[in-house]
């Protein structure tokens, strides 16, 4: 009886605590960002905790971006934790490659010496600032918008094969960029 008790009282507080977690998906995300699916959950009153990751790329005539990456959100609702406004501080990295088939303007008027190919890779930290707002709706159906700005350090490195000969090379560049993200999801 003892232990059929304890197994209810687990349950019961696996109950209550699954009411305060919500997941969700960006689908702006798939052209490059770090909270393609994201999951947020409540710490405290007021604090939420985030941890989102994300893989996208597209390909458009003779480019082919893919991405990846991972970032973190500490949450303060200025109301109760998981809905209305918020403020949130944002870590968050993001990696990727740049293929670039580019085209022969020589091989257009009858030389055939061969085509250029480029192959970008970059990688990025980034650190900032959102405020948003969260509707969370009877039936448990989620709204996340928000808006901000990161500081984001880059790192771009480069090779480039033209008529059997390859160059590489490296940039790095960094400065604050809008970032934000409009997440659709579950609360349960």
């Amino acid at each position: 009886m003892k232990k059929l008790l304890l197994l209810g009282a687990f349950a019961v507080s696996g109950i209550a605590m699954a009411q305060e977690n919500s997941i969700k998906a960006n689908p702006v995300a798939l052209l490059g960002g770090t909270d393609l699916i994201s999951f947020e959950h409540k710490l405290g009153d007021h604090f939420s905790g985030v941890v989102g990751g994300g893989y996208g790329g597209f390909k458009l005539g003779g480019y082919k971006y893919n991405s990846y990456g991972g970032g973190l959100q500490g949450r303060y609702y200025f109301t109760e934790a998981m809905t209305g406004f918020y403020g949130a501080v944002v870590a968050d990295y993001i990696g990727g490659k740049v293929k670039i088939e580019e085209m022969d303007f020589g091989s257009m008027m009858g030389d055939t010496s061969g085509s250029a190919k480029t192959e970008i890779n970059f990688s990025g930290f980034g650190g900032g600032v959102r405020a948003g707002y969260q509707w969370i709706f009877d039936s448990g159906f989620t709204l996340d918008v928000n808006l901000g700005a990161s500081y984001r350090s880059y790192k771009y490195k480069w090779n480039s094969t033209a008529e059997e000969e390859t160059y590489e090379d490296g940039l790095k560049g960094n400065g604050v960029l809008p970032t934000g993200s409009v997440g659709i999801g579950y609360s349960f």
